[in-house]
């Protein structure tokens, strides 16, 4: 009974309550071995929230960022029973949503200059709300692929999965690095990232590079057709611009930025035909160069489809 309470308290954030229960079932029960992690983990929360501000509007993103040490500290020490800190997260960020209220920050597009409001109210399950302040937020930082990407995962925990892979597909676009891997909710994403790494023998962060051209040919991603007046213009700009440097650098992970854009580039073949700089041949030799076997399955993956 004080090892339940304990963990009652604890995962309700009432932490002198849980603290003193451990305390005495330690007193006890000195061979349980799992007790003093517990006891860790109840008084580096207790210290977190004894050391953060009191006031508006510094509170909520603090909240965040304590959460983030707590989820690093949780992993360095070493903790098997995950459905505790699964239940005291949804205490920490009900926490948090009502510090936002308080703090009259509920419109705010951003907590801080690297916190979303939309984060924490995924976190939280208040997905619609996620929603709405993320595209807000989208307008004022439209090159943010992080913003994409909790967008995406509002999305899929919403029930749209369809949507969360547009969502995806633009924050790959920007800056595949740029995307919280922790928190993605699109697990044949993940699992593709996984695959890349386990038989293509490549490191984490290039296998992300190399995601969405994989994503699009597994037909998890779909073509994404663009207006002559909205955009191609400038995706042809930047093609152009990754082209320079990998002629330059022969980057790893410029391959896979130009191969990707190279399968947008010919979904809009029409198109190509009013922008002078680019040819839709040479974008496909380049695509055979840059990576021949993805290139071959590609070509039958497009001979498919149609």
């Amino acid at each position: 009974m004080l090892l339940n309470r304990g963990i009652s308290e604890l995962t309700r954030l009432n932490l002198v309550e849980a603290k003193e229960a451990f305390e005495h079932y330690k007193a006890l029960y000195r061979r349980e071995h799992d007790i003093d992690t517990k006891l860790k983990h109840t008084d580096f929360l207790m210290e977190g929230f004894a050391n953060g501000p009191e006031s508006c509007p510094e509170q909520p993103a603090y909240l965040c960022e304590l959460w983030s040490s707590f989820e690093d500290y949780v992993q360095a020490v070493g903790f098997e029973q995950g459905h505790i800190i699964s239940d005291i997260k949804s205490s920490f960020f009900r926490k948090a949503v009502e510090a936002i209220n308080q703090c009259d920050l509920a419109e705010a597009p951003l907590l801080s200059d690297t916190i979303p409001t939309g984060y924490v109210y995924i976190q939280a399950g208040e997905y619609d709300l996620a929603i709405k302040v993320l595209q807000s937020c989208i307008l004022k930082t439209p090159r943010s692929a992080a913003i994409y990407g909790y967008l995406g995962d509002a999305y899929m925990l919403r029930g749209e999965p369809n949507v969360a892979r547009q969502c995806y597909q633009e924050a790959f676009l920007i800056d595949p690095a740029g995307i919280d891997c922790r928190y993605m909710k699109d697990r044949a994403l993940l699992e593709l990232r996984e695959q890349l790494v386990g038989e293509e023998g490549l490191d984490t962060a290039l296998a992300l590079e190399w995601v969405p051209s994989y994503a699009y040919i597994d037909g998890l991603f779909r073509p994404r057709i663009m207006k002559l007046n909205e955009g191609v213009k400038e995706f042809v700009g930047e093609y152009l611009e990754l082209q320079k440097a990998f002629f330059k650098e022969q980057a790893s992970n410029l391959k896979a930025k130009l191969f990707f854009r190279g399968i947008i580039l010919c979904d809009n073949e029409p198109l190509l035909r009013f922008v002078n700089k680019v040819n839709f041949i040479e974008v496909r030799k380049q695509m055979k160069s840059l990576n021949p076997a993805l290139f071959s399955r590609y070509l039958k993956f497009i001979e498919n489809r149609k």
